[in-house]
């Protein structure tokens, strides 16, 4: 047997306003996991994480997790006490990349409309073996959320480039050089065969 860890982190900075909601969200989240009966939710709150059932004022931010019954983001967190704030989450055993990158895009609307927030985590084992390790990363905008696995990238590193004179199907490298020993093209390759499908109305 061997022990799994999921290890990440992220910081970031934020509004005061931002800092405050995800402060907020994260209370919110411990005292449910914890069976505790949570504060009252402000408006902010409610704002970000809109009820998604009438009666339960917290199960939009429930709704953030892969299993509801578990609201753990399994990490810790630092703020500082400043405006912008800086905002730090780690954690070293079980991270929730998931729940951490919409806690971060529901509660900071204004900053990632200025620019996204990215962080990466890695897998480890108390036995390590090739298939326990790697990673990911995480690229949060203000619209949507994007996630890659490392060893994605680094499969896609390895395959041999493409080359970009291989032939097209149809209009092969070959009669273009002819046309441009002629001058009767000054386009690049892949200009020309546009020109060419555009003249002929032919499917790419």
């Amino acid at each position: 047997m061997a022990d799994h860890y999921v290890q990440g982190s992220v910081a970031f900075t934020c509004t005061a306003q931002e800092a405050a909601l995800i402060e907020e969200a994260w209370q919110h989240a411990a005292d449910l996991d914890n069976e505790l009966a949570p504060g009252d939710p402000s408006a902010e709150f409610l704002t970000a994480f809109p009820p998604v059932e009438l009666g339960n004022p917290f199960n939009g931010l429930l709704d953030i997790f892969d299993d509801p019954r578990f609201p753990r983001f399994c990490a810790e967190i630092q703020i500082t006490r400043a405006d912008p704030c800086r905002v730090s989450i780690s954690g070293d055993s079980d991270f929730q990349p998931d729940a951490i990158a919409a806690l971060i895009q529901r509660c900071c609307r204004q900053t990632l409309g200025e620019a996204p927030i990215g962080f990466t985590w890695s897998y480890g084992s108390s036995r390590p073996r090739p298939e326990d390790t790697g990673g990911g990363w995480c690229a949060i905008f203000a619209d949507r959320i994007e996630f890659g696995e490392t060893a994605e990238g680094l499969s896609k590193a390895l395959q041999p480039a493409a080359d970009p004179w291989s032939d097209h199907l149809v209009h092969a490298a070959s009669d273009w050089k002819t046309e441009v020993a002629n001058d009767e093209t000054r386009l690049g390759y892949l200009d020309w065969i546009a020109a060419r499908q555009s003249s002929v109305g032919a499917a790419p």
